[in-house]
């Protein structure tokens, strides 16, 4: 039996992939077993995001490292996250969306017992890095699949459940991080995730079916990726949203890399008592989007936006100032976070929605790219909510701004019907 490739197992090889694709379209619309597994794939990276936030003293505590240098562990695992996203979406276009799936929940599963092994603060660094890069394939290759597999109201519905889903990851991470920390330490955390990603990563292989045609596929060229990114990004009015939209997200990251220090010393609560905190920022997250379309309707885009981030600085200035104060205790400190959740949420995917507009047809990209290039700046939401619906370029807004609507299906919008 000869070792070496020849081109006729490339033949068969994409033959038995378009044969999958073939069943895969075939099979009509979504099932059960379609949406849970996108919607788990897609939720691990916002679910490692926060699981490890209770432990944060004790991983310091073992390291010898204050807190600050944990949280940089978080700012790591972002930035990785954010980086690959740009270019994952163009490695399913180039590879195939089941490869890349099964690859990266497989890379996600030896990261987490490269934490569990850790030896120094450094390695830790590493493996973290590793993990959110792994952890970008989620979000952005599950949005590819259901371009490739489903459109109109299928398509609509099935991005919906992933969305609210990813919206759970990071309520409940910290709250199950929390036990385990109790009860197992803080490494049982990394044991977790290693095991639920290798299950990711054996569904993805064995129970996905491929979506993307080999007739479909385009070389991979990241500097071309790149370059185009570039010319998208010599839009002012664009790029304005895109910083703009970075800024808001740079609000929300505070409270989660804080959340430890938040929930232990100024909230005066245990390490198994992070759900008082993430539970009602996540509740208000997917609130302010289910409320956007309401709102748009109401005020019309600028005002919206404009009011919206009125009241996000009003919030966090209102935070600084009560949090010192004599209401500094529980719960009457949730109050600045919540708000600032609730109106980031409404205005996130009204700002998205303008962005998407100066592209509509989004042809300068694939899918894939596409998917991973606005995936970037706001995939990584961990704080719940919609959101996902109005990305993937079906959530518009009419000429006046002053209505609206879902092109597809109805259902896709955040509180319609």
């Amino acid at each position: 039996m000869s070792l070496v490739k020849t081109p006729a197992d490339d033949s068969k090889t994409a033959a038995a992939e378009d044969h999958e694709v073939a069943a895969a379209t075939k099979s009509g619309r979504p099932t059960a077993k379609d949406a849970a597994l996108l919607a788990f794939v897609s939720s691990i990276g916002p679910f490692a995001a926060n699981a490890y936030v209770p432990a944060f003293d004790e991983i310091g505590r073992y390291y010898g490292v204050g807190l600050v240098t944990v949280q940089q562990t978080l700012s790591i695992y972002l930035a990785a996250f954010a980086c690959t996203s740009l270019l994952i979406g163009a490695a399913s276009d180039a590879f195939g969306r089941k490869a890349v799936l099964a690859l990266s929940m497989m890379v996600f599963a030896v990261s987490s017992l490269g934490l569990l092994f850790a030896d120094s603060m450094e390695a830790f660094f590493i493996w973290r890095f590793v993990m959110g890069m792994a952890a970008a394939a989620g979000p952005v290759v599950t949005q590819a699949i259901v371009r490739d597999r489903w459109s109109g109201g299928d398509a609509a519905k099935i991005i919906a459940l992933i969305a609210v889903i990813f919206g759970l990851a990071p309520a409940l991470a910290p709250v199950v991080g929390g036990e385990l920390t109790v009860h197992l330490g803080w490494r049982s955390i990394f044991i977790f995730l290693a095991v639920l990603s290798a299950a990711m990563a054996f569904c993805s292989a064995c129970v996905l079916k491929e979506s993307l045609p080999s007739a479909r596929r385009v070389s991979f060229r990241p500097w071309a990726t790149l370059l185009r990114y570039g010319e998208v990004l010599k839009v002012p009015a664009f790029t304005s949203g895109v910083v703009a939209h970075g800024f808001i997200f740079l609000g929300l990251i505070v409270y989660s890399a804080g959340a430890a220090d938040f929930v232990l010393n100024v909230m005066g609560l245990g390490v198994d008592e992070f759900g008082w905190l993430m539970i009602p920022m996540v509740v208000a997250g997917m609130t302010g989007s289910w409320a956007c379309a309401h709102l748009l309707a109401m005020f019309g885009q600028n005002r919206l936006l404009f009011g919206g981030v009125g009241i996000l600085a009003a919030s966090g200035l209102f935070g600084v100032v009560f949090d010192h104060g004599p209401f500094a205790v529980f719960p009457w400190v949730l109050l600045a976070p919540v708000v600032y959740n609730l109106a980031a949420a409404a205005v996130r995917p009204a700002l998205n929605v303008m962005n998407l507009d100066y592209f509509p047809s989004a042809a300068v990209f694939s899918d894939g790219r596409f998917c991973g290039f606005i995936g970037a700046p706001h995939s990584h939401r961990f704080g719940g909510g919609l959101e996902v619906c109005c990305s993937d370029a079906r959530f518009r807004t009419d000429c006046s701004g002053a209505a609206a609507r879902c092109a597809a299906d109805e259902t896709c919008c955040p509180g319609s019907g």
